[in-house]
């Protein structure tokens, strides 16, 4: 995909970058049990993610505006 051209498709692309960051935290948590701090991070993560997809239904621009931010404040950094 290639760089998003309106701010839903922006938010789509955010949404699914994050969520594949939390798949990785997940698996880093099963795999190490790093503990409940980074169990509450990964709730936080969801938390995000689902925001963005009620944004998204919401068709308020506004609140996807928000979500969209909140989610491209996460690095990529694992």
């Amino acid at each position: 995909m290639g760089e998003p051209n309106n701010l839903a498709d922006a938010l789509t692309f955010q949404i699914a970058r994050v969520t594949a960051k939390k798949e990785r935290w997940q698996e880093l948590q099963r795999e190490h049990n790093m503990g409940p701090g980074m169990q509450f991070s990964i709730n936080i993560m969801r938390v995000a993610i689902e925001n963005g997809v009620k944004a998204l239904a919401s068709g308020d621009v506004i609140k996807i505006m928000d979500a969209h931010q909140l989610l491209a404040d996460y690095n990529d950094d694992d």
